[in-house]
C-alpha cells in the first residue's frame, strides 16, 4: 500500500530538500509519486509538521542498573506513595519506560542505544528495553573494568583468549558492542590507587 505524507516540511539534507511538499512511501521506502496519478491507499495530513529521517541517539542511559538507581534517588517521584507499594516501585515512578519511549518519539528519535550495561544485569536491562514503546533500542556492554578481563590482561593471556572472552560476553549479554570508559580505573581505585594515568 502506498502512503502519502501531505504538505509536510520535508528536511532531507542528503538530497537537498528543505521545503513543504508531499512524500510518498510504499513498502517502507520513499518512492516517486504515482505516475498514473492514482490515489494512495492512505493520506496523512502533515501540515505544520516536519518530515525527516528518524534521529539516532548512540549514547543515552535509558535502562539498567544506573537508570534504576537514579530513579530511586528521585524522592520527588515517590512522596505520594507508600515506602513499600504493592506494585513494582518502578511502575509508579514519574520516569517510566513508557515515558522514555514517548519522549524520544516526541523529539523525533527512532533508535536509542543504552551505552553502559553491566554483564551481570543484562537480562534486566533487556527486559526494560523491551518495555520501551515506539523506538528501537540497543545496548553496549561495559567491559573496561571487568575483573575477569583485567585478570587476563594482568596474567598475560593471549590476544586470542582475550578476544574470545570479549566476543563471548558480547554474545551472552546480547549487546551491540563494547563500551570501555576509564579502562582499569575502577579496579585501581578499589586498591586505593590515587594516581592513575593513561600509560598505567
Amino acid at each position: 500500500m502506498m502512503t502519502r505524507l501531505k504538505d509536510g516540511h520535508i528536511v532531507d539534507p542528503a538530497n537537498g530538500r528543505d521545503a513543504v511538499a508531499d512524500l510518498f512511501i510504499a513498502d517502507g521506502h520513499i518512492v516517486d509519486p504515482p505516475a498514473d496519478g492514482s490515489a494512495p491507499g492512505e493520506t496523512i495530513d502533515c501540515k505544520g509538521l516536519i518530515v525527516m529521517g528518524g534521529a539516532i541517539d548512540i549514547h543515552s542511559h535509558i535502562a539498567g542498573g544506573h537508570v534504576n538507581t537514579a530513579r530511586l534517588l528521585l524522592p520527588e517521584f515517590h512522596r505520594a506513595f507508600q515506602s513499600r507499594p504493592g506494585a513494582t516501585a518502578l511502575s509508579k515512578v514519574g520516569w517510566t519506560t513508557e515515558e522514555t519511549g514517548l519522549r524520544y518519539a516526541e523529539m523525533g528519535f527512532t533508535t536509542v542505544v543504552e551505552p553502559a550495561m553491566a554483564p551481570s544485569s543484562a537480562l534486566h536491562a533487556h527486559l526494560e528495553l523491551a518495555d520501551i514503546p515506539i523506538i528501537d533500542t540497543a545496548t553496549l556492554v561495559v567491559l573496561g573494568n571487568d575483573d575477569f578481563l583485567m585478570g587476563m590482561i594482568r596474567d598475560g593471556e593471549s590476544e586470542n583468549a582475550i578476544q574470545d572472552y570479549v566476543a563471548w560476553t558480547v554474545a551472552a549479554s546480547r549487546a551491540l558492542g563494547v563500551k570501555c570508559i576509564n579502562a582499569g580505573g575502577s579496579a585501581a581505585f578499589k586498591e586505593n590507587v590515587r594516581h592513575f594515568g593513561f600509560d598505567d
